[in-house]
């Protein structure tokens, strides 16, 4: 996950040398009664003193002991709070780059219970909202002063993110949270519980946080891409979370998953994620139960498959055999390798649903091109015996029953005598057309042995575009090695390989 980051400046804090006029109607009184012009002095006084850090916490001190001290007796609490919210963001940034929330009581200038913990936050939260509830015109007023905290804090919050340190991470964003709910800044603060609560595992409260966030990201051109991203991401973790769970929770929650994955397609349709979230979509709805909603889905895609990708058809095939429509699967696979011949997992695919519809002589072709693809792993040789296997038990006449079961049993014999087996766990091809094959190498023979693999890639007529070449040196006995390669080809939509 890329890592966050924001600068956010801490804002310079509001002249108190009179009443502050501020946002239309907002007028908060911080001359009357006298000692509230005594704590305000005090404060200016403060402010006056660039560089004695002892003589401006003395002032801070008496302007708090000043404003805490019998408060009843002021008779102006909007005012009184003004001015301790105004003295708190003081102290904070008097501490320096770290972001100190804590500290002993009377250190402030709190006679009552002056050995007790002074916690910024809650202090701050409880002084701006006595203001926000009694004059609502001045939450704009007081939004200042809660942000000049808020920016330190998340960033704080961030920091420690970004450094793997997930636990003050979360408290920090929460901290953060609780000094200003209302900060344009807020979705940042929830994606740090978001990403911290993932990065531990805790699926429930990354969801909790992506859940606040995204609706703060903005509804703007500019926004689409990072709602987008956040909402295919808040889709999985849903989805995950819901597999985790039983009954009326689980298929809620996969209904909501399910959602989160249409939405992305529909607010960003040729984003990144716009195909996976197509297919995760339906895949999600059937895992919930809904295989009347999936059977509609599919049935435009089976009558109009040139509208959509052939990744999108493979897609919609493995879900529709994975449910077990062997005949709608067929169909798709068909229509997505008229398009991509050659992809690997697509003809595997569809050879197992051919399987499963007794249909040897369809099966038979797509483990040829398979083998041409493939050709170093015993996954497709059981395969090829499963096709004279299907053939034996469709067969009248004795001979050809023992052709099939002679053909089936070669074909087994081969495959246990595979010396090796690759296995590509991703091919993806970028704008430039810089295709990555990732995989491994496993050794099945009992001595250390060097393969050398070449990569083709192919175009969607099976035409070779690009190559590469993976060397495996001294794999040791049933130890396998991952590889990573990149290649260049025009147009590459598939892979095949010879090993050597």
């Amino acid at each position: 996950m890329t890592a966050l980051r924001l600068a956010v400046a801490a804002l310079a804090a509001a002249s108190l040398s009179g009443p502050l006029l501020a946002q239309g109607t907002c007028e908060i009184e911080i001359r009357k009664p006298l000692p509230l012009a005594g704590a305000a002095l005090q404060i200016l006084k403060h402010d006056q003193q660039a560089t004695d850090t002892v003589e401006r916490g003395k002032r801070l001190r008496e302007a708090i002991k000043t404003l805490t001290d019998n408060p009843g007796r002021f008779k102006n609490e909007v005012g009184r709070n003004y001015l301790l919210g105004g003295a708190y963001v003081r102290w904070f940034q008097d501490q320096g780059s770290k972001a100190t929330l804590r500290a002993k009581r009377g250190d402030l200038g709190f006679s009552e219970n002056a050995d007790g913990e002074f916690f910024l936050p809650a202090a701050m939260d409880e002084a701006m909202s006595v203001i926000e509830r009694e004059m609502p015109a001045c939450a704009d007023s007081t939004l200042r002063y809660r942000n000049a905290v808020f920016s330190k804090v998340l960033n704080t919050a961030i920091g420690y993110y970004n450094t793997k340190q997930y636990d003050p991470a979360i408290e920090y964003a929460k901290y953060a949270l609780q000094i200003s709910p209302r900060s344009a800044n807020v979705g940042t603060a929830y994606h740090v519980l978001a990403n911290a609560s993932q990065a531990k595992g805790d699926l429930a409260g990354a969801i909790a946080g992506l859940e606040q966030a995204i609706p703060r990201m903005g509804t703007d051109p500019a926004s689409v891409p990072t709602r987008a991203t956040a909402t295919f991401n808040l889709a999985v973790l849903t989805r995950d979370f819901s597999m985790k769970q039983d009954g009326a929770a689980r298929s809620a929650g996969l209904r909501r998953a399910a959602e989160l994955f249409k939405s992305v397609s529909e607010l960003a349709p040729d984003g990144p994620n716009a195909a996976t979230a197509r297919a995760a979509y339906a895949r999600t709805l059937q895992e919930a139960g809904d295989t009347a909603t999936v059977a509609a889905i599919y049935a435009e895609m089976i009558a109009n498959p040139s509208k959509f990708t052939a990744v999108q058809l493979f897609e919609a095939g493995m879900v529709s055999a994975n449910g077990k429509r062997f005949d709608d699967a067929a169909r798709l696979y068909e229509a997505g390798l008229a398009m991509n011949p050659y992809h690997r997992d697509a003809l595997f695919n569809a050879a197992n649903v051919y399987f499963a519809l007794h249909a040897p002589d369809k099966m038979a072709p797509l483990i040829e091109r398979l083998r041409a693809v493939d050709p170093m792993n015993a996954d497709v040789l059981k395969l090829a015996g499963a096709v004279w296997q299907e053939r034996g038990r469709q067969a009248t006449d004795p001979k050809a029953k023992q052709m099939a079961q002679d053909s089936t049993i070669a074909y087994l014999a081969r495959a246990a005598k595979t010396p090796a087996r690759v296995v590509v766990s991703q091919f993806a091809v970028a704008r430039d057309g810089t295709a990555t094959i990732s995989g491994s190498v496993e050794n099945l023979g009992t001595a250390a042995t060097s393969f050398t693999v070449v990569f083709e890639l192919l175009d969607g007529a099976g035409n070779g575009v690009g190559s590469t070449t993976v060397v495996t040196d001294d794999i040791g006995p049933r130890e396998t090695k991952a590889f990573s390669t990149k290649a260049s080809g025009a147009m590459a939509v598939a892979w095949r390989y010879t090993i050597r």
